[in-house]
C-alpha cells in the first residue's frame, strides 16, 4: 500500500489560522481570505484547545501559527501545536526578527517561518503552498524509507520498529504475539523460466493475497526477495497462530496467472511465539526464520519453533545466510585441475574449475560441504553463473599470457537446477562474451542423474547450448543405468569415466575389461573420453593402453589456485 492520495492544488484547501488572541487570529485570517478566498476555506481559532478541536473536526491542509513579538510562551505554543498535528504542514508567522526563534521553529518541524508576513498576503499564500509541497515530499521520502518499492508493503526497517512496540505491549500476555516467516518454494524457477518481470508481478500478487486473507490487525511485511513476514497480535494462543499460517499458505496455493502462464506456487511458513522473558524482537525473527527453514526441509508447510530444535539446524541456517553473501564478500574461489593427453607428451588439454569456499570461521570448505545446501535453497544458480564467468575469464588470462594453447578448454560443472533452466544458455553466452572466448573453449559437465531427472526440459537446454558451440560432457559415465540412452538422446562431445572404473581397472583384470568395454561404447558414439581419478602409475598405464584420450587425477596434477598453476602451465608451454 502506498501513501494516502495527495490533494491537488486545484481542489479547495482548508487552512487553519491560530493566534494568541481572537483579534490576532481573525486579522491574519481576514487578510488571507482576501487573498485566497476563492481557493480555500480559512478557519480562525484563538487558544490551543480550540485549535485542537478544529484539527479533530476538520481535515486541515495547512496550519498557520501567529506568534506576536515578545511572546515568552511562543515556543511552548509551537511545540504544543506540533504535538497536536505533526502530520499537518505548518507555517509560523511572527513580528519578531529573533533568529533563534526562527531556527527553533524550523528545527521543531515548521516548513517555513515568515517575519512580518501578516501585512503581505501574497508572501503568506506562496509560503503555505510551498509548505504543503515540502510536507508532501517529506512524507513520500519517509514512506519510501519504510516500505518496499515493489509491493508497497512495510519493509524490514518498519517491521523491526513495529515488532519492538508489539513486544513491549505483549509483556503482560506474551503468548498473544506471534511472528510468521513465509518463503515461496521454487520462486527462483519462475525468474529463471519467465524472467524477473514475471517474478516481480508474482510477488505483487502474493502481497495482495496475503493482505486480503489475514486479519485486519496483522502486519504483512516484505522481508526481502521472496520472503514475507507476518506480525500477529492479540492471538488467543498457539492454535490461532497456526491457523493464520495455514490461511496464508492456502491463499498462495491457488494458481496465479502471470504473463499468460498459470503458475502453482507453494510456501513454507515458520511460526515463532513470544515467550515470558523474551524481550528482543530480533530473537523472534530468527526463530521464525529457523522454523520456516525446518518446514522447507521437511516439506511440512508449517512448523512451530520450539527450543528443542537442534543446534545442527541452527548451524545450517547460519551457513545458508553466510553462503548468500559469500560471493559479495569474495569468499568463493576456484581451483583448477589439469586434464592431460595420454600420449607421451602429457600435454594440457583442459582444466576443470573446482569451487572452494574460504569460510571466515571454518576455513576452506570442499564443494560437498556447501553445494547440496546451495542446491536446496536455490543459491546454486547464482553460484553456477559466477563460476562460469570466473572460469572463462581465467582461461582468457592464460591464453593471453601464452600459458595454454588455443585448443585448451575449461570445464565447468553444471548443477541440475541450472541445467533445467533456459537462462543457462544466456548465462553461458554472457560468460563467453565477457571473456572474449570462442565457444569451443568452454565445456559444461553434467551427470547422468541430472539429464535423467527432467529429460525433455534438459534436452531443450542442451540443444540450445550445442547451438552456441560449447562442448558438452557427460560426467560419471559408466555407472548409471542409462548411459547408452543418454548418449543417443543428448548431444554430448565428451564422456568422463567415473573414478570407480579407473580404480577397478588398475587393480583387477576384470575391471580393466569393463573399462575397455565402456571405452568401446564411447568410441562407437564418436566421443572423446576422459579417465578421472588416476592416482597410481598402474592405473595410468592401463587407461593409456586401453586407448583413453585424456586423463585426470592426482598422479598427473592436483587441483590448485590459478596463480599456483601459472608456473606449471608455463613449464609445459615451453616458457
Amino acid at each position: 500500500m502506498g501513501p494516502s492520495r495527495e490533494k491537488d492544488f486545484t481542489e479547495r484547501l482548508r487552512l487553519l489560522v491560530v493566534g494568541a488572541t481572537t483579534w490576532d487570529a481573525e486579522a491574519l485570517a481576514g487578510k488571507l481570505r482576501a487573498r485566497v478566498g476563492g481557493e480555500a476555506d480559512v478557519l480562525a481559532r484563538d487558544t490551543l484547545p480550540r485549535a485542537r478541536g478544529a484539527l479533530r473536526e476538520h481535515t486541515i491542509d495547512c496550519l498557520v501559527l501567529y506568534l506576536p513579538a515578545g511572546d515568552a510562551e511562543a515556543l511552548e505554543a509551537l511545540e504544543a501545536v506540533l504535538s497536536s498535528a505533526s502530520e499537518v504542514p505548518l507555517v509560523v508567522v511572527s513580528d519578531s526578527g529573533d533568529r533563534a526563534i526562527a531556527l527553533r521553529a524550523i528545527h521543531e518541524g515548521a516548513q517555513d517561518y515568515l517575519i512580518g508576513a501578516a501585512t503581505d498576503p501574497d508572501a503568506l499564500d506562496r509560503s503555505i503552498r510551498y509548505a504543503i509541497e515540502r510536507k508532501r515530499a517529506a512524507a513520500r521520502l519517509a514512506h519510501q524509507a519504510l516500505h518496499d518499492s515493489l509491493t508497497g508493503l512495510p519493509n524490514r526497517v518498519l517491521l523491526l520498529d513495529r515488532l519492538n512496540v508489539a513486544v513491549g505491549r505483549s509483556r503482560r500476555r506474551p503468548t498473544s504475539l506471534a511472528l510468521l516467516f513465509l518463503d515461496l518454494d521454487g520462486f527462483k524457477g519462475v525468474n529463471d523460466s519467465l524472467g524477473h518481470d514475471a517474478g516481480d508481478d508474482l510477488l505483487v500478487e502474493v502481497a495482495r493475497r496475503l493482505q486480503r486473507t489475514l486479519r485486519p490487525g496483522d502486519t504483512v511485511v516484505r522481508y526481502g526477495g521472496d520472503e514475507f513476514v507476518i506480525l500477529c497480535e492479540d492471538l488467543r494462543g498457539e492454535r490461532e497462530a497456526l491457523r493464520v499460517a495455514e490461511r496464508a499458505r492456502a491463499a498462495i496455493t491457488e494458481p496465479f496467472l502471470v504473463h499468460g502462464h498459470e503458475l502453482e506456487v507453494r510456501a513454507s511458513v515458520g511460526v515463532a511465539r513470544a515467550r515470558p522473558g523474551q524481550t528482543y524482537a530480533r530473537d523472534l525473527i530468527r526463530e521464525a526464520d529457523l522454523a520456516m527453514y525446518r518446514a522447507k526441509q521437511l516439506g511440512s508447510g508449517v512448523e512451530l519453533f520450539d527450543t528443542a530444535m537442534t543446534a545442527e539446524a541452527m548451524s545450517e541456517l547460519e551457513t545458508e545466510h553466510q553462503l548468500r553473501s559469500a560471493i559479495e564478500l569474495g569468499e568463493l574461489h576456484l581451483h583448477y585441475q589439469p586434464i592431460l593427453t595420454l600420449d607421451e607428451d602429457h600435454r594440457p588439454a583442459a582444466v576443470e574449475a573446482l569451487i572452494r569456499w574460504e569460510h571466515r570461521e571454518r576455513g576452506s570448505l570442499a564443494p560437498m560441504e556447501f553445494l547440496p545446501l546451495a542446491e536446496e535453497t536455490g543459491l546454486i544458480t547464482q553460484i553456477d553463473q559466477w563460476v562460469l564467468s570466473e572460469a572463462c575469464l581465467q582461461l582468457a588470462r592464460w591464453r593471453q599470457a601464452g600459458l595454454v594453447a588455443d585448443g585448451v578448454w575449461v570445464s565447468v560443472n553444471v548443477s541440475p537446477r541450472s541445467l533445467g533452466s533456459p537462462s543457462l544458455i544466456d548465462a553461458v553466452d554472457r560468460a563467453l562474451a565477457g571473456a572474449r572466448l570462442p565457444p569451443a573453449c568452454l565445456s559444461l559437465e553434467v551427470t547422468e542423474a541430472t539429464v535423467d531427472e527432467e529429460p525433455v526440459r534438459t534436452g531443450a537446454v542442451l540443444e540450445g547450448l550445442e547451438r552456441l558451440g560449447v562442448r558438452l560432457c557427460l560426467d560419471d559415465f559408466g555407472t548409471g543405468s542409462s548411459s547408452l540412452s543418454a548418449l543417443s538422446r543428448f548431444p554430448f562431445d565428451v564422456v568422463k569415466l567415473d573414478h570407480s572404473l579407473t580404480h577397478a581397472a588398475g587393480t583387477d583384470p576384470k575391471g580393466a575389461r569393463l573399462l575397455g568395454a565402456v571405452l568401446g561404447v564411447a568410441r562407437a558414439a564418436e566421443l572423446k573420453a576422459v579417465a578421472e581419478g588416476i592416482e597410481t602409475a598402474t592405473q595410468l598405464e592401463v587407461v593409456r593402453d586401453l586407448g583413453c584420450d585424456f586423463g585426470q587425477g592426482f598422479l598427473l596434477a592436483a587441483p590448485a589456485p590459478a596463480d599456483e598453476l601459472d608456473a606449471w602451465l608455463g613449464a609445459r608451454a615451453g616458457r
